[in-house]
This record gives C-alpha cells, sequence and structure tokens, in this order.
C-alpha cells in the first residue's frame, strides 16, 4: 500500500485549488447591495469650553437660570467661536517686524558682519541653547554659517559672538 503518490506536483496544485475553492466561498455574500444599505446618523457634538470636564450644557444650564433672556443671547453670541468658510488669499501675507530683545540680539549678530537673512530663528534658538547650558548647537549654528558663505569670521570668533549676545538674550 502506497501512502504517497507518483504525481506531487499534481497533488500539491489539488491542494492549492481546493483552498483558494474554500477562500472564495467563504465571501460569497459579504457584498453590500444598494438595497440592503441601512441609515445611520450620528449624535451632534456639543462643545466644552473649558478643560475641566463639565460640558457646556450644563454650564449653560447653570447659567441661565440666573441670566436674563437678553443676557444669555448676547453671550450666546460672543462666546462661541464663529465658523467661517475657507477664503481666497492672493498673497501669503508678510509677518509683522518683530520688537524686543530678539531683534536687538539679531541687530547685534549682524553688526559683527554675519548675514542674518533666513537664519533668524535658528541663531535665536542657538543663543537660548547656549544660556542653557548646550555646547553643541551654538558650534553647530555657527560652522553652517561660516559654510553657507554668511560671515567671515572665524569659527571660534562666531562662536563666542553668539554665545556672548545669546547671555545678554537671555538676561533680558
Amino acid at each position: 500500500m502506497r501512502f504517497f503518490s507518483a504525481r506531487p506536483a499534481a497533488t500539491a496544485g489539488a491542494a492549492v485549488l481546493l483552498a483558494a475553492g474554500a477562500l472564495l466561498t467563504g465571501c460569497g455574500s459579504a457584498t453590500v447591495e444598494e438595497g440592503e444599505a441601512t441609515e445611520t446618523s450620528v449624535a451632534p457634538l456639543e462643545r466644552s469650553s473649558g478643560a475641566s470636564g463639565e460640558s457646556s450644557s450644563s454650564k449653560a444650564s447653570s447659567s441661565s437660570a440666573s441670566a436674563s433672556p437678553s443676557e444669555q443671547s448676547e453671550r450666546a453670541q460672543g462666546d462661541e467661536p464663529e465658523d467661517r468658510g475657507a477664503r481666497e488669499i492672493s498673497e501669503i501675507p508678510a509677518p509683522a517686524p518683530e520688537q524686543g530683545p530678539d531683534q536687538d540680539f539679531l541687530a547685534t549678530v549682524a553688526e559683527k558682519g554675519v548675514n542674518i537673512d533666513g537664519v533668524e530663528d535658528q541663531l535665536v534658538g542657538a543663543a537660548q541653547a547656549s544660556c542653557q547650558g548646550d555646547t553643541v548647537t551654538v558650534p553647530a549654528v555657527a560652522g553652517q554659517l561660516i559654510e553657507q558663505g554668511r560671515s567671515e569670521l572665524s569659527h571660534e570668533e562666531l562662536v563666542q559672538l553668539i554665545t556672548e549676545q545669546g547671555r545678554a538674550l537671555c538676561a533680558q
């Protein structure tokens, strides 16, 4: 008596076909037809105005007992943020120039011969990092400024300039 077939390829092929047939039969009625779709509804979301976890409806009901109807309508219009649709703009608005210690720091660095155009945030960040004891960021930024041709100062001079001016920035 023989337990193995003389043709193993035919046996393997039959097994694959049998498995594929079993998989396809299991999926027979899994499709949704047009008439079978059920309608679902989603409950409206309530807006909460505080982090305390109290719902806005409970806040509104507690405040509505003590307020007059005219006060309630004014409060409802003023408290809720207004949703607006998207509006097309013709150009990106330019940010307002900042005032204060960051600008003083950048002006001082620029006076020493560093082209700061476009790297203002990196310079301020490096200066603030130097105030926190970071010894890696300022030398890295100084090296980048030199490689980009933004300064004629040596690496050591530029590191010293950013560090010293950064300390003055953090002291303000």
